[in-house]
């Protein structure tokens, strides 16, 4: 694995496990009031952390070969992401709750890690041209 490689599954763990962290903080100190979860939030973490890796190292390979195809490829990824996310989150949408904090937590998870994709992806396209 190249130094590039490194670096970017790098600064996505440390990102995730940062806001893990936080999440747990808010909790912790009652920010964010707890009920009981369906999927534990290192799970939550976890899941979209994985997706975010194969995300990015598919996009890098695919940008090795063809920079034209990232673009493409990304809402090809992400499209599939969401897709499973969905399905990940199906016991948590159909749950009627009095505090959804476990649905704003799963979908907060979801656009954090899209967002690191996004950049990712911005960078990887901005470095070929």
């Amino acid at each position: 694995m190249t130094k590039n490689y490194l670096s970017i599954f790098l600064k996505t763990g440390v990102l995730a496990i940062l806001f893990c962290v936080a999440n747990f903080f808010l909790l912790h100190f009652n920010v964010i009031p707890h009920a009981p979860y369906h999927y534990p939030i290192p799970v939550v973490y976890l899941f979209f952390w994985i997706f975010t890796v194969v995300i990015v190292t598919i996009l890098t390979k695919i940008g090795k070969k063809n920079v034209a195809q990232v673009g493409y490829a990304f809402l090809l990824l992400t499209g599939v992401k969401m897709a499973a996310s969905y399905f990940f989150a199906k016991p948590i949408l159909a749950k009627t709750i009095e505090f959804p904090t476990e649905k704003a937590n799963f979908f907060a998870v979801f656009v954090l890690f899209l967002a690191i994709e996004a950049y990712f992806t911005v960078r990887l396209l901005n470095n070929k041209q």
